[in-house]
C-alpha cells in the first residue's frame, strides 16, 4: 500500500512537472512580446530542464518557446496521455506494453546520438516527432509498472 502510494505520488509529481513546463513554455513568449520582465524569470527556470537552442524551438509572437521543440512535445504529450492512461485503470501485461514502449522511445534515442556524434543536425519536425512518441512510450512504461504493484 505504500508503495502503491509513493508510486502514485510520483507519477502525479512528473504529470504536475511536465504540464507546468508546457504551459509556461507557451506563457514565456507571450509575456516576452508584452514587454513583461517575468518571461526572463520562466526562461531561466526552463533552462535548468533544456537547452532552449533558439534554432531548435517553435516560435511564437516573434519569440521561441521556453523548450526546444523535443522538449516541448514530449512534456506535452506526457502531460496529455497520462491522465487517460491512469483514470483509465486498465491491468496490462508487461509483455504487451514493453515491446511498444521501447519502440515508442527508441527513435529519441537514435535521433539523439546521432546528433550528438555526428555533424547532422535534425530538423524541429523529427525532434517533435521523436518527442511525441517518447512522451507515448514513457506513459507506457509507467502503465507496466502499474501493472507490476
Amino acid at each position: 500500500m505504500i508503495k502503491g502510494f509513493i508510486y502514485l505520488s510520483f507519477i502525479i509529481f512528473l504529470w504536475i512537472t511536465t504540464t507546468t513546463a508546457t504551459i509556461l513554455s507557451i506563457l514565456a513568449p507571450f509575456l516576452e512580446y508584452q514587454r513583461i520582465a517575468f518571461a526572463q524569470s520562466i526562461y531561466r527556470i526552463l533552462r535548468l530542464l533544456c537547452h532552449q537552442i533558439p534554432s531548435r524551438c517553435f516560435w511564437i509572437w516573434d519569440s521561441n518557446l521556453g523548450l526546444c521543440s523535443r522538449c516541448f512535445c514530449l512534456c506535452a504529450s506526457f502531460s496529455l496521455v497520462l491522465p487517460p492512461f491512469i483514470f483509465l485503470n486498465k491491468k496490462f501485461k508487461k509483455k504487451y506494453i514493453l515491446w511498444p514502449s521501447t519502440i515508442l522511445i527508441l527513435p529519441i534515442l537514435i535521433d539523439g546520438t546521432i546528433s550528438t556524434l555526428t555533424r547532422h543536425i535534425s530538423n524541429n519536425i523529427t525532434r517533435s516527432i521523436t518527442g511525441t512518441l517518447c512522451g507515448v512510450g514513457f506513459c507506457l512504461i509507467f502503465l507496466v509498472r502499474r501493472e507490476v504493484n
